[in-house]
Formats: C-alpha cells, structure tokens, sequence
C-alpha cells in the first residue's frame, strides 16, 4: 500500500500529463519551449545520441541476422527478437515528426479548464511504471538465460568476438542493452504513456458530458440555466471531437506500426511453432515471451479504442435518456443535433487501414491460429 501511496502523492498535485511529459523529457523525447540555450543545446545532443544508439541496434542486429540467414531457426529467433527494435524506432520516427502538433493539444487541453479525477491519474501513473518494469524483467531475464546458455540474447554484430570467452560475452550484451534498454524500450512505453493518458481524458470527460445531459431537468423557472447548461455541453461535446480527431491524425502511424507488428509477431510464432525440432523448442520460450509484452501492449490499445467508442456513442443515448419531452421546441432539435454527431463514434485509426478495438484483437488472434493451423496440417 506504500507504494501506491507515493504514487498517490506524486500526482495528486499534477495533471494527468505531467509524469507523462516528465517521462518522455527523460528519455529524451520532450524538449520545454522555457529552456535557455544552453540546456536546448545540451538536451538536443543526448537526443541525437539515443536516436544514434537505436539505429545502431537495427544495424548491428541486422547484420547478425544475415550472417546467419542459412540456419533458419536462428533467422526467425532473431527476427523475433529484432522486430520489437523496429516496432519501438519507428514509433519513435513518427512521434518525433508530429511531436509539436501533439503539444499544441496537450496545451490546448491543459488550458481548456477540464478536470480528470485522481483516481484516473493514479491509474495511469501506475500502468506506465507496471508495463515499464515488466518489459525491463522480461528483457533481463532472457538476457541473463543466454549468458547462462553462454548465447548472445540476440545475435548481432560485433567488432570482437564475443564467444572468445565469458567476459567478452558479458561485454556484448552490455552493449546492446546500451543500444536497446533507453534508445528504444523507455522511449517506446513513454510514448505510449502519453498516448493512453490522452484516450482515457478523452472516455472520462465523454462520461462527464453523458451525466451532464441525463441531469438536465427543464422547468419554465429554470428555463435560462438550463440552456446555458446545454449549451455549455453541446460545446464541450464540439471540442472533445476536434480534439479527438487531431489526436487520430497525429497517432495514426502510431495504430499503425503497432497493428502491423502484433500482426508479423504472431505469423512468426504460428511459423515458428511448426518447423522447430523438438530438440530446440526450448527456443519458443523467448518467442512467447515476447509475443505475450506485445499482445499485452496491443490489448491496451484496442481496449481502450473499444471504450473510446463506446463513451462516444454513449452521449447519443444520454441525449436520447434526458427530459427532453418537456423541452421547448428549439431545444429539441438541436439535441437532435447533438444526437446524430454523437453516432458517428470517435475512434483510434491505424492508418485509416483498420480501428482499434476488441473486434480488431480478437480478429488478428483468430487470423493467427488460422494460420498456424495450415501451416501444422502442410508439416504433418
């Protein structure tokens, strides 16, 4: 309980961003605009440094998996394992791009006067350390089990030979938890922290405008308070929606790559499961390890799209519960209005190729048996 006490206090004075930006500033991610030239320039190289390491990663990897590209259970391990680096870099790629326009809507949003419970902000807080210290477990433990195998974690290339003896294989694994550890596995989950802190503001003040409209009670005396109160929420409904759709427009690449890379991940693993020996089954264990931190990552994401879309459509029916026969005229129809908007759910677009939700999740787990199933009837 202590420690959710101190996570309780750490936030109870912020807003639902601040330990997202503070994060992302850490990792190299987030430069503040009131910083001096000096502290600019300082911040701008170890920026460049951890953008240097991370392409360093995808080149020595690369180079690894080619030099073994004859022996195709070391291939597919490596790809594996290498295409959780391209999944992280290239998300990085994207967010570095649209990082000014992400801003601009954190301010907007930050001055907008919106307010999100604390319970809300613990939760987030909790979820970004939790997936941060269960991938850097994950990623230790398969690093410690192929040093006790006396294997490289993943192959790559090095300018030294690491199986030469225990210490150069130590030193090899050092470097690549340099390469990999910061350069892409935090920048990665900082990136994602700030992308889930942004769809649960969006659910939560969704539910705020849906008991706003349930609460509105006409009455002749309480005609003009009532009005304001209405227009008050048809407005607040009109931000939520652009600032919804400028989120989608920055993060669209984001759903995409990360869509893309369950889907490759799991293809890998159905391949995978087929054509190994029994002799080196051992090797799926670091497969579905892997496959598990990604399907976990993707369930986040779809789960959240689900109740994105949910709340969305939510304000329709809120609408539909209101006291709305004894409002004047006028009144109706633009809650007709409001009604008809709010059916069109706000949604998390990979790319404008598919949406994130539970459907999507579920649809990509069941493609991947499918495709396992085939592939273990043609190795039989």
């Amino acid at each position: 309980m202590s420690f959710f006490e101190r996570i309780s206090g750490l936030v109870i004075n912020a807003d639902l961003f601040d330990f997202n930006i503070k994060y992302l500033t850490l990792v190299g991610l987030w430069p503040h605009d009131d910083w001096g030239n000096d502290k600019m320039r300082l911040y701008k190289i170890y920026e460049v440094i951890l953008h240097i390491l991370s392409i360093a990663f995808i080149t020595v990897t690369g180079i690894g998996t080619y030099q073994h590209k004859h022996d195709i259970t070391i291939l597919m391990t490596n790809l594996d394992k290498a295409l959780a680096a391209y999944n992280f870099v290239a998300k990085i790629f994207f967010f570095v791009m649209k990082r000014k326009q992400l801003n601009h809507l954190i301010f907007e949003i930050r001055n907008s006067g919106d307010e999100v419970s604390l319970d809300r902000r613990n939760l987030m807080v909790i979820h970004v350390i939790m997936i941060t210290l269960i991938s850097t477990g994950l990623v230790t433990t398969f690093s410690m089990l192929s040093q006790f195998k006396g294997e490289m974690t993943v192959e790559a290339w090095m300018p030294f030979d690491p199986f030469k003896n225990r210490m150069s294989l130590l030193l090899a694994a050092q470097i690549l938890a340099v390469y990999f550890v910061v350069p892409c596995l935090y920048r990665a989950f900082a990136i994602q922290g700030i992308v889930c802190s942004l769809v649960m503001y969006f659910c939560d003040q969704l539910i705020e405008l849906q008991e706003r409209l349930k609460g509105l009670s006409y009455s002749e005396e309480r005609e003009r308070i009532v009005r304001d109160e209405f227009k008050q929420v048809v407005k607040k409904h009109v931000r939520i929606m652009r600032y919804s759709n400028t989120f989608t427009n920055i993060f669209k690449e984001f759903f995409l790559i990360q869509n893309l890379a369950v889907t490759i991940e799991l293809c890998l693993n159905a391949l995978m499961v087929t054509v190994v020996s029994l002799e080196e089954k051992t090797l799926l264990v670091s497969f579905l390890g892997y496959l598990g931190l990604a399907l976990i990552n993707a369930y986040i994401f779809c789960y959240l799209g689900n109740e994105l879309i949910v709340q969305s459509t939510g304000i329709a029916q809120a609408a539909y519960e209101s006291g709305w026969t004894s409002w004047p005229v006028d009144m109706q129809k633009d809650l007709l209005i409001l009604i008809r908007a709010a059916q069109k759910p706000l949604i998390l677009s990979a790319g404008g190729m598919t949406i994130m939700c539970i459907q999507t999740y579920s649809q990509a787990l069941y493609n991947a048996y499918s495709i396992f199933a085939v592939l273990n009837d043609v190795v039989d």
